[in-house]
């Protein structure tokens, strides 16, 4: 189901308003991330390791992020890399073993940080914000309901 959102993404990134779909396409993989991969990655006996390597994660991405100018929020060059970064926590979550990876612990701080990034990113106005939060908000419920549904 996760690659049926991406797939849509990925074709209406050719959309004239594709920036606002950012916003609800973050919002589904924040869902994505806290509810399906950050708790098999912080369960177990490593839970003290993950946890600081994805701290460090989060650091060491918003450092890369302020060197790269937001990665030039609204462009479709910035969608493509969300929807990368989207696919490789699929890939991550669905094929490799993550339970005792390490590695897999920095890279959730990039997906974090590229989830919260595009549902309030910070060089738009208060208007443009206020929208990007709503359909954030809007694609982590639509999320919730598709992880968890309502029988």
């Amino acid at each position: 189901m996760w690659f049926v959102f991406l797939a849509a993404f990925l074709i209406c990134l050719f959309w004239k308003r594709f920036s606002l779909l950012l916003g609800f396409f973050d919002g589904l993989f924040l869902a994505f991330m806290c509810f399906c991969f950050l708790p098999v990655l912080l369960e177990g006996e490593f839970f003290w390791i993950n946890s600081m390597l994805l701290v460090l994660g989060v650091l060491a991405s918003s450092l890369l992020e302020q060197k790269t100018n937001n990665f030039y929020y609204g462009t479709q060059k910035y969608g493509l890399f969300h929807c990368t970064v989207f696919l490789t926590a699929v890939l991550v979550f669905y094929y490799v073993e993550i339970k005792a990876a390490f590695l897999f612990s920095l890279l959730s701080g990039l997906f974090l940080l590229v989830a919260c990034g595009g549902i309030l990113p910070e060089e738009h106005n208060a208007k443009r914000k206020m929208k990007l939060a709503i359909l954030g908000m809007a694609g982590f419920l639509i999320g919730i309901l598709l992880i968890f549904p309502i029988e």
